[in-house]
């Protein structure tokens, strides 16, 4: 199963860690996901029905510009 890091600046606060934890839950294919709000970064493990690439472009749809951590 693949696992994703995504960078993420604009989480600053619990609340925008909430709403990126939100986001991250409700799409298909995730099958868990965790934030840390220290870092700005988010973890997911998800299928590979759903890229890397969908993952970020629902959190910057949701406000929340990111970037795939190396």
């Amino acid at each position: 199963m693949p696992e994703t890091s995504f960078d993420i600046p604009a989480m600053q606060t619990q609340d925008d860690a909430d709403a990126v934890m939100f986001e991250l839950q409700d799409l298909p294919c995730v099958n868990q996901a965790a934030v840390d709000l220290g870092k700005c970064r988010a973890w997911v493990s998800h299928t590979a029905m759903i890229a890397a690439e969908d993952i970020a472009l629902a959190l910057l749809e949701a406000g929340y510009e990111t970037q795939i951590a190396a």
